[in-house]
């Protein structure tokens, strides 16, 4: 079973893996962050309250002290102790051991800790667990000239400790994520701007069209897309070399190929005019077509090449009516041969146009010699002039072009069904389309009020002159 292909995957972009790529070690860095404030932020809670903690417990042991040694004993409810105890967050706990080790005030379960443990100046702190709570204890070690093996303990839960190392972790994250979350699209901005160098260099060449081949430009260009501009101008390079050896085989084919056309032209007129061997007549009539329809093949493929070819040095200004009205002239007999009324519609007025006079010229002849070819004998074809903008059309009272051959008819050697019976190569639009490439113009097809077909050749752009 083939499985179906995914029609909603994410288009993957570049600007979203430069963004990923920046926010997972930016995130990375807050968790690290986090964690190494969690830790410092735990040891300045540890710090501040193990010091509330000693101080509490060198209050006790002034105050055991002032008091064992004028009464001889400790009262535990005394209000002195209550004061030093209470706190109204955590639980306080303490302990008072002799130096016998009998408790003499305070909770047993702060178990005496032996002489090993602390000394007479500074408390020692550690951690145990009471009642399934964990208390932090600090014990103070009475001295030689002060409550000598006396020991003070004060223990107390943690939770001050817990919200004061929140406080100063919340303090600090929070702000960082913030940064964080607000840094996004500034960093979005500074990628799409970043890579607008690499949308200008698409733009530049999706604008191009199929015939440009000269190399991109690198201007002011980065760094980074100097090599990718380098690689591009060397397959256009190497495309550019294929395609104008194509180019040249076709047109030195075709040259070789006229003038043993021309012999064989002339031997068969010769052979016609032989009235001693009549029988041969259809024969050779047919050869005379054959080879008139490849000669016409020829032409158009040498017309083909010089198009493809880059005529753009060559463009000139040159009237279209006057060359309009010309070509139109060259077909009057041709036309007359076959009954065809063939017209012209223009006016006296000069249409300045810029191109390639030859090219233009080609491309008006294959527009007509089309018209004639598929107007039936007695029909009408008129050729017509525009100067707003510059158009040149084709009328003809032919059966028409089907709305299924519309895409095809501009394709190399593509020949309609009805063009079976007539003389023709299929190259005669694929030239007018090429023409039309060179010179920026749109070739249209539709229908004409004479009921045929109807073709106009509208120039635009750089070919409009401006003079």
């Amino acid at each position: 079973m083939i499985a179906p292909p995914e029609t909603h995957r994410k288009e993957r972009t570049l600007t979203r893996a430069l963004l990923g790529w920046l926010l997972i070690p930016l995130f990375f860095l807050l968790a690290v962050s986090a964690y190494t404030t969690y830790r410092n932020a735990y040891h300045l809670a540890e710090t501040e309250r193990d010091l509330v903690l000693e101080e509490i417990t060198d209050d006790l042991k002034e105050l055991v002290s002032a008091t064992f040694e004028s009464n001889g004993r400790i009262d535990p409810n005394s209000l002195s102790f209550s004061l030093l105890i209470r706190d109204a967050r955590d639980q306080r706990y303490f302990a008072i051991y002799n130096a016998s080790g009998t408790l003499l005030a305070g909770d047993r379960r702060l178990t005496r800790m032996g002489a090993g443990i602390g000394s007479g100046k500074r408390a020692t702190f550690g951690n145990l667990s009471l009642d399934g709570r964990k208390l932090r204890r600090a014990i103070l070690k009475g001295g030689p000239e002060d409550l000598p093996g006396f020991e003070i303990q004060v223990a107390e839960t943690t939770s001050r400790r817990g919200r004061l190392t929140l406080h100063l972790l919340r303090g600090v994250l929070v702000p960082q994520a913030f940064v964080l979350i607000l840094s996004i699209p500034l960093i979005w901005f500074g990628i799409s701007r970043g890579l607008h160098p690499l949308e200008a260099l698409r733009r530049r060449i999706t604008q191009r069209s199929a015939q440009d081949l000269d190399a991109i430009p690198v201007d002011n260009s980065p760094r980074e897309l100097l090599p990718l501009i380098t690689a591009l101008n060397d397959l256009l390079l190497r495309f550019r070399a294929v395609q104008e050896e194509q180019r040249r085989f076709m047109a030195d084919a075709a040259h070789q190929i006229k003038t043993p056309l021309a012999v064989l032209t002339a031997e068969i007129d010769l052979a016609l005019s032989d009235t001693t061997c009549p029988c041969a007549r259809p024969t050779y009539s047919r050869l005379q077509k054959a080879t008139s329809r490849l000669t016409h093949l020829v032409r158009q493929l040498l017309a083909l090449a010089h198009s493809e070819a880059n005529a753009g040095k060559t463009h000139v200004l040159f009237d279209l009516s006057e060359l309009a009205r010309e070509v139109t002239g060259d077909f009057v007999a041709a036309a007359a041969r076959r009954r065809i009324d063939l017209g012209f519609e223009g006016t006296d007025q000069a249409i300045p146009i810029r191109g390639n006079v030859m090219l233009v010229k080609e491309a008006m002849k294959n527009l007509v010699e089309n018209a004639l070819k598929f107007t039936p004998e007695g029909g009408t074809v008129t050729t017509s002039v525009r100067a707003f903008p510059p158009v040149f059309a084709v009328a003809d009272s032919g059966p028409g072009i089907p709305e299924a051959e519309l895409p095809l008819i501009f394709q190399r050697f593509h020949r309609a069904p009805e063009s079976s019976t007539t003389e023709g190569s299929g190259l005669g639009l694929a030239i007018v389309q090429e023409v039309a490439r060179k010179h920026g113009a749109v070739v249209s097809v539709g229908k004409s009020e004479l009921g045929g077909a109807l073709i106009e050749l509208q120039f635009e752009g750089d070919a409009v002159s401006q003079s």
